[in-house]
């Protein structure tokens, strides 16, 4: 091999371990780019996360206070059932009066001819 022919497989070489040092550092910068990409999705994926368990907690809090609710909403209508059955039952006492009334004034009138 000639002088010529050495130096022509030696700059070969070289430039293909420049190629492959090119080579490696692009790889490099989009390994940090990548790791960087990777490091945004566990934050965000951290807030999403966060914002997931508020959400959660709010809805607990809601379903607690809707069952609250309910059951307020539950005794009033059994104090409204109460008080209508209240109602009803002193109507028909004062039915009972006005009729026992009528009939007692029926009876005086009767003894008073």
């Amino acid at each position: 091999m000639t002088f010529e022919e050495m130096q022509a497989v030696i700059a070969s070489m070289l430039q293909l371990q420049r190629n492959l040092q090119e080579s490696q550092l692009r790889d490099r910068e989009d390994i940090l780019l990548l790791r960087e990409d990777i490091l945004l999705l566990i934050e965000q994926t951290k807030q999403v996360s966060s914002v997931q368990r508020n959400l959660q907690e709010s809805q607990i809090r809601d379903r607690e206070d809707i069952e609250l609710l309910l059951e307020k909403s539950r005794q009033q209508e059994r104090m409204v059932d109460r008080l209508v059955g209240y109602s009803i039952s002193f109507e028909s006492d004062k039915m009972d009066l006005e009729q026992r009334l009528t009939e007692l004034e029926r009876k005086r009138a009767e003894r008073d001819k």
